[in-house]
């Protein structure tokens, strides 16, 4: 199949796109997650067991609605899911330099004890072995997929560094890291002059904000891209969790992540579903699902959130979510509902800060 350009979208036709981090990356505000594609054993089978066809199909909606960022990991039904992913671009007749390719590293790949982990041996040969699954000569963001308390945080940065200078590699992040640890990564990469750290990739809902006490001022501050995962809460803001006639025999049953307070949820699920009712985008409803990714895209740290679809219509109704423009009276009735407890020293650095507010220009 000849290859061909991604059509070219603007703010007013819904989906936008967005620098990552402090660099000269552009992405768009919603990537395609590829954790469903694979299937196999164990756990995955649960998440997702999504063939090339399946896929194929997917990455298409994707594509022709203006996504150019998939994200995907080595350890997703252990390699299949990049594989899928490198096929189903080949399939499509895509141009390599029209989309922005993400994978990850850190997770078992192997028995051995040197199979896992952020050492520069096991960043080295995985990384070569998702080029190859992959079918690329390169990986625009290669990230740690977790923080690994055996390896020296210089030595991970070394290896990822080398990466970038051969090539292979062109921009770094991270996944799952505490706000110390990415503080202390930054530190090294700018005291070494290392490549820089231009994404976190973590978990932020509307029943999951913990990132607001210190990861999210810190990326703010140093400049490093939001990417979110499971913008649901594995499908529990999709509202089918909650209500009399719903079911326990679901997969959350089964597969309770990531963890929610079902109290405070069902809450914030109500006042989702009074929002999504007075809402259409061309005619079609627009689902408490849409309401809970649109929360996400009007929060200035966001860069992207990554879309993990098992349905065609699943992952149409989501991508319209782009479309969703929430007014100050709706986000602030969200963030009402939703909003953390406080905490210290959260309450006292608020606190403290009156001292100077009140000069502020």
């Amino acid at each position: 199949m000849s290859t061909h350009p991604l059509p070219r979208f603007d703010a007013d036709q819904g989906l936008r796109y967005r620098t990552l981090g402090n660099s000269g990356l552009f992405v768009s505000e919603l990537c395609l997650g590829a954790m469903t594609f694979g299937g196999g054993k164990d756990l995955w089978r649960l998440i997702g067991n999504l063939q090339q066809e399946q896929a194929d199909e997917l990455i298409k909606i994707a594509l022709e609605a203006g996504i150019n960022f998939i994200d995907t990991a080595n350890v997703y039904s252990y390699g299949d899911s990049e594989r899928i992913v490198g096929q189903s671009l080949k399939n499509l007749g895509v141009r390599r330099e029209d989309i922005v390719l993400a994978t990850k590293v850190l997770g078992p790949m192997g028995e051995g004890p040197n199979a896992r982990g952020a050492s520069r041996g096991h960043i080295m040969s995985q990384c070569q072995a998702s080029l190859q699954r992959l079918q690329t000569d390169y990986i625009d963001l290669y990230q740690i997929h977790g923080f690994d308390p055996a390896t020296p945080i210089e030595e991970t940065l070394e290896a990822l560094n080398i990466l970038v200078q051969h090539g292979h590699v062109r921009y770094v992040g991270l996944s799952n890291w505490a706000a110390w640890q990415v503080m202390k990564a930054i530190g090294i990469t700018q005291a070494r002059h290392l490549c820089p750290i231009v994404s976190l990739q973590a978990y932020y809902t509307l029943v999951g904000r913990d990132l607001e006490r210190d990861i999210i001022p810190m990326l703010e501050s140093e400049k490093v891209g939001l990417m979110v995962w499971s913008p649901l809460a594995g499908g529990y803001l999709s509202g089918k969790y909650e209500g009399p006639n719903v079911s326990e025999e679901n997969r959350r049953a089964k597969f309770d992540f990531p963890p929610v307070n079902r109290q405070r949820g069902a809450q914030v699920i109500q006042v989702m579903r009074e929002i999504a009712a007075g809402k259409q985008i061309d005619g079609q409803p627009v689902s408490v699902a849409a309401i809970a990714l649109a929360w996400l895209l009007h929060q200035k740290a966001v860069t992207s959130i990554i879309l993990g679809a098992r349905r065609p219509e699943q992952l149409k109704d989501n991508i319209l979510a782009a479309c969703v423009r929430l007014s100050a009276d709706e986000l602030a009735a969200l963030d009402e509902v939703s909003r953390l407890p406080e905490e210290y020293p959260g309450w006292m650095l608020k606190r403290m800060a009156q001292y100077r507010d009140h000069m502020k220009a």
